[in-house]
C-alpha cells in the first residue's frame, strides 16, 4: 500500500473536521445555509492553519447534492470528485508561479465558461505574490464575476495584498491553534495511524509545530519514521539550565552536542529564543495558551528562577546573534559568543554586566553609610553639629566635588588673568590640610556666632560667600534636636551656580525649567541665594515655583537653603571670585555653565587692534589702509 503523508491523510474534508477556526467555519456555514455566499473571499493566516482545506470544503458545500445546514455530505458525486481532485468546479492556481499579467488574462478568459455543477470556485493560493499588473488585470473580474463563479484568495501575508483587492473581498482571519487543542489532535491522529510515540517526542512535535496543524503532522511523520525525536532535541533544555545556573562550560557543551547531532546553530538559537520568550511572558504574568502544558510548566519554573531583566537581555543578545549568523562564515561562533555572554555577565562590557556592577556598588555604598557611632543624647552623633556623619553619602560627595571644582577653577582663572610677573600668576604657596576645603576670601561680612559654633563642634571650617559657616547649625544642648536651628548662611554662590546647572534645574519639571532658565544668580544676601529675573511679570510667574527651587537646593546641599527671586535690572555686576582677579567661572571650565566674564572692559585701542588682527587672519593677504586714531586715554 502506498504511504500517504499524515497531513494529507488527515486533511479536513468537512466543516466539522476543521479544528481551531470556529469563527471561520460558522461564518461560511451560515452563508451557505442562508444562500448569502459572497462572490470573493480572502483567507489569511499562518501556514498550516486550514486556509486551502476550507476553500475546498466551501466548493463542496456550493455544489453538494445533499446539503444539511450548510454542511456538505462528502459522499455525493460533486463532493467525491472534489476530494479526488477531478472536479470541473474547483480550479486551484498557485499565484506564486502564475503571477504575471498573461496568467491572469488566461484565467479571466476561462471564468465565463460554464460547468456541469452549480458553482465554479477559483482558489488563488499565495495571492500576495501577484505582480501589480496582474492585480490590476484581476480587479474588474474580481469585483463583478459571473453569477456562477466564486473567488477564494489565500495568503499568509495579507498586508502585501493591495487595498483594492482587499476591498472587493470578505476577509476572514485564521489563527494559530491552541496548544492543548493541537496536542489532542496530534495524539488522536497518532493513535488512529497506529503510531507509538513517547511523551517526550510529542513535546518535541508541539514545539516544532508552533501552532500549525500541518507542521505538527509533518513533524510527527518524521519522528515516527526515525523512531524518536532528533538527538539534539534536549539541547535547548540543557542550554536553558546552564543559563539559569551561570555554567559557561555546560552551555557550550550542550550547543556542541546539538551541532554534532546535526542541528544547525541557527535552529538551536531560534529554539532558545522561543523558550526564553515563553519564560519572559510567564515572568510578567502574560497568558501562555499557545504553549503546551509541559512547556508551560518549564517556562513558569524558569520565570521563578530568573528576573525579567535577565530575559530581556537574553532575548536581545540571541536576536542579535541570529541576525549576525546570516553572513557569518561560521554561525557557531556567534552562537557560542552569545551563550558565553549570557552565562557569564562579567565577560565583555555588556549592559547586564554594567547593571550588576552598579547594583553591587549601590549595595556597598548603602553598607558604608552606616553611622560609625551611636547618636548622642542631643539627637546628633558626637563631633557633628546637628548632622549625622552618615550623611556623607552620595549627596555629600557631590557637594565636596563641587567645592573642589570651584576652588580649582578659581585658582586656574587667577593665574590666567594675572599679567606676567604678577604674584597672583604663581601657584598658591600656602599648604592645605588634606581633605579640608580650600579657603577663600569672604565676599560679605561673616554671620555673627557662626565661628563660635564651628569652634565648639570641632568640624572642618567651610567658607561661603557670607563668611565661615558650618553646613548645619548645632542643636541647642538638652533640646534633643527638636528646637529650631539658627538660620544658616547660603551656600557659596559659585557652588550654587554649579549645583543649579548639574542637579537643581534638571530635577525641576520641564515647564518650570524653561521658565527659570533665563535667570542669573546675583550676589548672595545675608541668609539667602538671590536669583535675578528680567521683568516684573516674569518675576511674578516664577515666584509660585520658589518652594520647589528651595526644596531642590535643599536636597542638593543636604540642608535648608533660602532662595529669593529679585528683579535683575542688569545694574548689578556679578561679584568677583576670591582668586579670580575679577573673572567669574567660565563655561569652558565648569561644564558649559552660563556665566559671563567680569574682566574690566578692555581699552579701545586693544579692541581695535584685536579686530584688525581677526580680519587679517580671516582674509590672508589683506593690507591695513587706514587706522583710526586711538581714543583719549589709550596709550
Amino acid at each position: 500500500m502506498e504511504h500517504q503523508s499524515l497531513y494529507r491523510r488527515y486533511r479536513p474534508a468537512l466543516f466539522g473536521e476543521i479544528i481551531g477556526q470556529q469563527h471561520v467555519v460558522a461564518a461560511l456555514r451560515n452563508a451557505v445555509a442562508g444562500d448569502r455566499v459572497g462572490h470573493a473571499y480572502l483567507f489569511s493566516g499562518p501556514r498550516g492553519t486550514g486556509k486551502t482545506s476550507t476553500a475546498r470544503i466551501l466548493a463542496k458545500a456550493l455544489n453538494c447534492e445533499d446539503l444539511t445546514a450548510g454542511e456538505p455530505c462528502g459522499s455525493c458525486g460533486p463532493c467525491a470528485a472534489i476530494t479526488a481532485g477531478t472536479s470541473y468546479e474547483l480550479h486551484e492556481l498557485d499565484a506564486a508561479s502564475h503571477n504575471k499579467v498573461d496568467d491572469v488574462r488566461d484565467l479571466i478568459s476561462k471564468v465565463a465558461i460554464g460547468s456541469p455543477g452549480r458553482t465554479k470556485v477559483y482558489v488563488l493560493d499565495e495571492v500576495h505574490m501577484l505582480t501589480p499588473g496582474a492585480e490590476n488585470a484581476l480587479l474588474k473580474t474580481l469585483e463583478e464575476p459571473p453569477p456562477h463563479v466564486v473567488f477564494v484568495l489565500c495568503t499568509t501575508e495579507p498586508h502585501k495584498v493591495s487595498g483594492t483587492i482587499r476591498s472587493r473581498t470578505q476577509h476572514l482571519h485564521y489563527e494559530l491553534l491552541d496548544a492543548d487543542l493541537l496536542e489532542h489532535h496530534v495524539r488522536s491522529d497518532a493513535a488512529d495511524a497506529g503510531l507509538e510515540v513517547a511523551d517526550d517526542d510529542i513535546s518535541y512535535v508541539m514545539v516544532a509545530a508552533a501552532g500549525s496543524a500541518r507542521d505538527a503532522l509533518s513533524t510527527l511523520d518524521a519522528v515516527a519514521a526515525a523512531g524518536r525525536a532528533p538527538g539534539g532535541g534536549d539541547a535547548v533544555a540543557a542550554v536553558i539550565e546552564a543559563l539559569a545556573t551561570g555554567d559557561v562550560a555546560a552551555a557550550l557543551a550542550a550547543a556542541d552536542r546539538a551541532a554534532r547531532a546535526g542541528q544547525e546553530p541557527r535552529i538551536l538559537g531560534e529554539a532558545l529564543l522561543g523558550r526564553l520568550r515563553n519564560a519572559f511572558l510567564a515572568s510578567v504574568e502574560a497568558p501562555l495558551d499557545h504553549v503546551p502544558a509541559a512547556e508551560r510548566a518549564a517556562a513558569l519554573d524558569l520565570a521563578r528562577r530568573l528576573r525579567p531583566r535577565v530575559f530581556t537581555f537574553a532575548l536581545e543578545m540571541l536576536g542579535e546573534a541570529l541576525v549576525q549568523m546570516r553572513d557569518a562564515p561560521d554561525p557557531r561562533v556567534d552562537l557560542d559568543l552569545a551563550l558565553v555572554r549570557l552565562t557569564d555577565p562579567g565577560i565583555g562590557p555588556t549592559l547586564r554586566s554594567l547593571a550588576e556592577r552598579v547594583e553591587r556598588l549601590e549595595q556597598g555604598a548603602a553598607g558604608a553609610a552606616t553611622p560609625p557611632s551611636a547618636p548622642a543624647a542631643g539627637g546628633a552623633p558626637a563631633g557633628s553639629p546637628g548632622r549625622s556623619t552618615a550623611g556623607r553619602t552620595t549627596r555629600g560627595r557631590a557637594a565636596d566635588h563641587r567645592r573642589a571644582q570651584v576652588a580649582t577653577v578659581r585658582e586656574t582663572l587667577a593665574r590666567a588673568a594675572a599679567p606676567p610677573g604678577d604674584p597672583a600668576a604663581a601657584p598658591t604657596a600656602a599648604p592645605e590640610t588634606a581633605g579640608a576645603p580650600r579657603e577663600v576670601e569672604p565676599q560679605e561680612p561673616p554671620v555673627s556666632g557662626t565661628d563660635d559654633e564651628r569652634a565648639g563642634s570641632g568640624a572642618a571650617p567651610e567658607r561661603g560667600p557670607a563668611g565661615p559657616t558650618s553646613r548645619a547649625a548645632a542643636s541647642p544642648p538638652g533640646t534633643g534636636g527638636q528646637a529650631e536651628s539658627p538660620p544658616e548662611s547660603p551656600p557659596d554662590r559659585d557652588e550654587a551656580v554649579l549645583a543649579w546647572a548639574e542637579e537643581v534645574l534638571p530635577s525641576l519639571p520641564k515647564g518650570v525649567r524653561a521658565l527659570l532658565a533665563g535667570g542669573r544668580f546675583l550676589p548672595n544676601a545675608a541668609q539667602a541665594l538671590r536669583l535675578g529675573l528680567p521683568t516684573p511679570g516674569f518675576l511674578a510667574r516664577c515666584e509660585q515655583h520658589r518652594a520647589d527651587v528651595e526644596a531642590a537646593f535643599g536636597r542638593s546641599f543636604g540642608r535648608s537653603v533660602v532662595v529669593e527671586f529679585v528683579r535683575d535690572d542688569s545694574s548689578t555686576t556679578t561679584p568677583p571670585t576670591a582668586a579670580g582677579g575679577g573673572t567669574a567661572l567660565r563655561s569652558s571650565l565648569l561644564g558649559d555653565i552660563v556665566v559671563a566674564s567680569e574682566r574690566p572692559a578692555p581699552r579701545a585701542a586693544e579692541v581695535h587692534r584685536s579686530g584688525v588682527e581677526q580680519v587679517q587672519q580671516a582674509f590672508p593677504g589683506a593690507r591695513l589702509i587706514e587706522l583710526d586714531a586711538p581714543q583719549e586715554g589709550a596709550p
